[in-house]
Order: structure tokens, then sequence, then C-alpha cells
């Protein structure tokens, strides 16, 4: 698992100071990329092998609203690793109270940049994956 942090900037808010809720998605990326790169894996290093991870499907459970300087910590857990896929599960708190803001999910695959077709992973990037599998906690 890794925490990532935030501060919600105002131009991430609606007219009452309220995070608008696409950003989520933004900053579950951003967790999901500086989890990569504590394992090990940048997305740099991938793409130089002219592998990409687009999304292939993503959710966000909205349990309360973040606000405008809010700090959140986003725990990022990679739940499932195959060659072809990853799947990863998010848990945003509110640092100040802890209170759970949003849990989500993402599935990427990953593909050739170069084709657009699904390519399965080789060693030097399943295997870091692969022994940071970890299941979430329940909420």
């Amino acid at each position: 698992m890794h925490i990532a942090s935030v501060n919600v900037r105002f131009y991430e808010t609606d007219m009452m100071g309220i995070a608008h809720h696409s950003n989520h998605f933004r900053w579950f990326e951003m967790a999901r990329i500086e989890f990569l790169r504590q394992i090990g894996v940048t997305l740099w290093d991938m793409m130089n092998e002219d592998i990409v991870f687009p999304i292939m499907n993503v959710s966000c459970n909205y349990k309360e609203p973040a606000n405008f300087d809010d700090e959140l910590h986003i725990e990022t857990y990679l739940v499932k690793m195959t060659r072809a896929q990853m799947v990863f599960r998010y848990r945003m708190k509110r640092a100040s109270d802890g209170a759970l803001l949003a849990t989500g999910e993402t599935k990427n695959a990953f593909m050739s940049k170069s084709t657009g077709k699904i390519v399965r992973l080789d060693d030097t990037f399943y295997q870091p994956m692969l022994a940071a599998v970890e299941e979430m906690p329940n909420e």
C-alpha cells in the first residue's frame, strides 16, 4: 500500500468550495503513478519499451465531500495483477480527521503504444508489480 497526499486546490472546487467529482479520477491517477514509482516501475520506462496502460474501467464511490484546501491521503492498493492487466483500489481520507471521503477502483490493460494491441508484460515490469499485490482491508 502507498499513501499519496494532495491538497484540494481552489480551481478544483465548485462554487460551494467542494471538490468537483471529476478530480477524484485525477487524484487516483496521481496516486497510481506514485505507487508504481515507489516499487521501481516508472511510466517513462514502460513507454520506452513501447508499453502504455490505458484505463479499461474506473469507478468511484463518494462518501463525503472534499473541500478547498483539505489535505487528502489516498491509500493505493494493487489488488490484482496479470501479465495483461492490473487492478488498483483506492481509499481517500481527509488528513485532519481521517474521514473516509471516497473509495474507487481502476482497471488498466497493458498495450503497445505503437500498435494499440494488448501485450503481456515481461518479468522486468511484471515481477515487481506482482510482488506488490495486496488485498485492501475492508472499509
